[in-house]
């Protein structure tokens, strides 16, 4: 019974639910923090499943498991804020040039041009209610008139 539950216990520590960051089109910078991150946190399991296979009683065993789940756990929330810190300032690289300026396809753009411009960004400024509401009713029209029409 107790080897069942050290090796249940083995199985589910080093099989915990990994979400791959996705690493898209992302800077070099970005790439290795994630990769960093993902050694980091199979570093964690690692060391989780050997102390959870030295231990002798199912008390240990338990105590090792939720130890192993909780530093996992920091790895992980560690790692999204390493990752996220990194996406963040990765604009700032190949293209910034001081003074809140950016220099792309041969002028000078604010911050808020330029993530207007690339990366589509809008910090609710251009944000029409109004059309909005009117989409949505339209579209609550058209279903009604659907199932009306049944």
């Amino acid at each position: 019974m107790m080897r069942r539950f050290i090796l249940l216990a083995l199985v589910v520590v080093v099989s915990t639910v990994t979400i791959p960051v996705a690493a898209q089109a992302q800077s070099w910078e970005v790439r290795r923090e994630i990769r960093e991150a993902n050694r980091e946190v199979a570093r964690e399991r690692a060391e989780g499943a050997r102390e959870i296979m030295r231990c002798k009683t199912r008390k240990c065993a338990e105590r090792e498991y939720r130890e192993a789940n909780r530093e996992v756990a920091r790895e992980r929330r560690e790692a999204r804020r390493e990752v996220s810190r990194e996406i963040r300032e990765d604009y700032y690289d190949r293209f910034y040039r001081g003074n809140g300026r950016w220099f792309r396809d041969g002028r000078y753009w604010s911050r808020k041009d330029y993530l207007r411009r690339y990366y589509a960004r809008r910090d609710n400024d251009g944000v029409d209610v109004l059309k909005g509401a009117v989409i949505g009713a339209a579209v609550v029209g058209v279903i009604a008139a659907i199932a009306d029409d049944d």
